[in-house]
């Protein structure tokens, strides 16, 4: 019998791309990240144009929450400029739940 719970577990050391290496890995208070300067196409950033795209993303924050012992999953669609705010109440307790899941939405005309 297979660990099912673990199956679609991926690290993300474990991802790879054309530009990344699994050496170009590093850690910064627990969390695993790796620094890009240009993008896959071997362009600069742009600040401007980066605080563009983060401004049209929309991420829904999925919480699980168990009321009167019956469970359920609260779907939060947040704006990029509201995430920090609504995970940090999250985490405080403000509001009762456990995260599940952060999906990103980006509007098509970024794409």
């Amino acid at each position: 019998m297979s660990n099912k719970k673990n199956e679609n577990v991926l690290k993300f050391s474990a991802k790879t791309r054309k530009s990344v290496d699994k050496t170009d890995t590093k850690n910064f208070c627990g969390f695993e990240y790796v620094k890009m300067e240009k993008d896959l196409n071997g362009t600069p950033f742009i600040k401007e144009s980066l605080l563009e795209y983060a401004d049209g993303c929309r991420y829904m924050v999925r919480v699980m929450r168990e009321i009167d012992g019956k469970v359920s999953l609260y779907n939060y669609y947040v704006s990029q400029d509201k995430l920090s705010d609504f995970l940090s109440k999250l985490q405080s307790g403000e509001f009762d739940g456990q995260l599940i899941e952060v999906e990103k939405y980006i509007p098509e005309d970024l794409a």
